[in-house]
């Protein structure tokens, strides 16, 4: 049975609205909505959250000339502590009608709409039993009452209030949270909301549900259908891995075969201080597979080790041949496939001079290996006596090349064109794509690199990385909106200034869920990213990030 709960009329006026002032540094000024109250007159209008309100009955919102009086005049305008005196003092009462112009996105698209939306003022309300309990909305329910969940309506329902609107005011956009782990969260939520309506039926439960269900659907991500040849960039991949395994392999068998004569068994091993290592010393041995977990730390230094738990042979990591080899995987890595097991066949000639290492456990002593091949992986040859280093295949790699961008190619097409590199495995297209200028916003003028390239480390391993989840989990990218054009910095702001520009770009990442090709956020991918021109030049990608 629905429980009557008294409706007391208090003296404020209100919106219903919270609200974000943007009234400095932003063009033009505006109120962002951060959340429509459920009993809000601007609930039922055009209105949503995450609209920017640019002008009241027709008149802008405008910045403060004075930065002094910003907090005042944020909290007189819609969604502030004092907006319900302000609205008073312009004549309005209960059901007093309020025009707003709203800048919205035109999402999915370009750019910006424009509209007006109608609503009402009211004057507060509360809802209160005879036993002077209160009520969350004329039929309830009890603000103090749990119907056997673990926290009572009124906690639930702010902290419910308080996640809706991180993710419906912009959410995805302003944030790199997971939308997987909320929706299940959310879901989680539909029992008590189930119960909400049916044992609470009013315009509280309707809006509370509604609310719910606008979340759930937005956590959901935006389906797409991807054509049957969508996924076959990947095909790339594994035809360069085959093709770089088989020949690695290749070559690994006809290198042990034409040094067979110069090698000798690795294990067992003569005694490194009181053996004799005339029959070893200068040959060649071919050393078990080396994984990380045979790696040895002793004085500060880093070895390979392999051993027999007799005796062992060392490869210092800072061999030149060792870093040879890891700059050929990292190679590999970006032209081939992002994924190669560190485990490693190392065929080398052994040292004369005996080595002691203070290893965990016993002391280790042993011999020192001067890496002449290796084979990483099972994939990766690398003759380490060669000059240049190149690995078994390097030079027979095909690469399919993006076609080059126009000048005047949009900041949409430009991110569609480093989708396109990262798909392909173009790694130079993807690079040529970044900008080589840097700005850094401030208080006074913007702090301005003329020449800023991308730093090699971070591209490098940006581009591994994106390169790995566009051939895993991430089986798109879409760009769906784009911002418009504004001036960071005038060619006037100071001597040697450029003028330069910025645009927003947010783009959709697609994976498979549930059997279902959706749009999905986590803390691997970038949703948001920055394009600018310089002097009008074409544009480039100033969000050095990777995918």
């Amino acid at each position: 049975m629905v429980t009557a709960f008294s409706e007391h009329v208090l003296d404020t006026l209100r919106t219903g609205l919270h609200t974000d002032a943007h009234l400095d540094g932003t063009d033009p000024p505006s109120l962002r909505v951060t959340w429509i109250d459920w009993d809000s007159g601007f609930r039922g209008s055009r209105l949503r959250v995450a609209d920017r309100i640019v002008a009241i009955n027709g008149s802008p919102i405008r910045r403060p000339a004075d930065l002094s009086q910003l907090q005042q005049a944020i909290r007189e305008l819609p969604g502030g502590l004092n907006e319900g005196d302000v609205m008073a003092a312009t004549g309005l009462a209960d059901g007093g009608e309020l025009r707003f112009t709203v800048r919205r996105r035109a999402y999915p698209g370009d750019g910006w709409t424009t509209v007006d939306v109608v609503g009402q003022v009211r004057t507060e309300r509360v809802w209160s039993a005879e036993n002077a309990r209160r009520g969350l909305g004329p039929t309830g329910p009890d603000a103090l009452v749990n119907d056997g969940f673990d926290s009572p309506w009124s906690s639930w329902y702010e902290q419910r209030v308080f996640a809706w609107s991180q993710v419906l005011d912009e959410g995805w956009s302003r944030s790199r949270r997971s939308n997987r782990p909320l929706l299940a969260d959310e879901l989680a939520e539909q029992p008590r909301i189930d119960l909400l309506v049916q044992n609470y039926p009013g315009p509280f439960a309707r809006a509370a549900a509604a609310d719910w269900q606008a979340v759930v659907t937005s956590l959901s991500g935006t389906p797409y259908e991807l054509t049957s040849d969508a996924l076959d960039f990947r095909e790339l991949g594994e035809q360069r891995t085959a093709q770089i395994t088989a020949a690695g392999q290749v070559a690994w068998q006809r290198y042990l075969a034409d040094h067979a004569a110069e090698t000798v068994p690795a294990f067992p091993s003569v005694d490194p201080f009181r053996g004799d290592r005339s029959g070893l010393v200068g040959n060649l041995v071919v050393l078990p597979e080396i994984t990380p977990r045979q790696w040895l730390i002793s004085m500060g230094s880093v070895f390979l080790s392999a051993t027999d738990r007799t005796s062992w042979y060392f490869v210092p990591l800072e061999d030149p041949a060792v870093r040879a080899l890891y700059e050929a995987a990292n190679r590999y890595r970006r032209c081939v496939a992002p994924d190669l097991r560190e485990s490693i066949l190392i065929a080398g000639r052994v040292l004369p001079d005996p080595r002691m290492l203070a290893a965990d456990g016993p002391s280790a002593a042993g011999f020192d290996v001067a890496p002449a091949a290796a084979l990483m992986g099972g994939s990766l040859f690398v003759d380490l006596e060669e000059p240049e280093h190149r690995f078994a295949g390097e030079r027979d790699l095909k690469d399919l090349q993006v076609a080059e961008l126009r000048p005047a190619a949009t900041p949409r097409q430009v991110i569609e064109g480093l989708v396109s590199a990262l798909k392909l495995g173009d790694e130079d297209a993807w690079k040529a794509l970044f900008a080589d200028w840097y700005l850094v916003p401030g208080e006074g003028p913007p702090l301005y690199y003329a020449f800023y390239p991308y730093p090699p480390a971070n591209v490098d391993e940006d581009w591994i990385r994106s390169r790995a989840l566009i051939l895993g989990d991430l089986e798109d990218v879409r760009v769906v909106w784009t911002g418009e054009p504004r001036l960071l910095l005038r060619g006037t702001d100071y001597p040697g200034a450029p003028d330069l520009e910025e645009v927003a770009v947010e783009v959709d990442h697609i994976g498979s869920f549930d059997g279902e090709h959706r749009a999905f956020c986590d803390t691997r991918v970038h949703r948001v990213w920055s394009v600018q021109r310089r002097n009008a030049g074409p544009w480039r990608v100033a969000s050095f990030q990777g995918i």
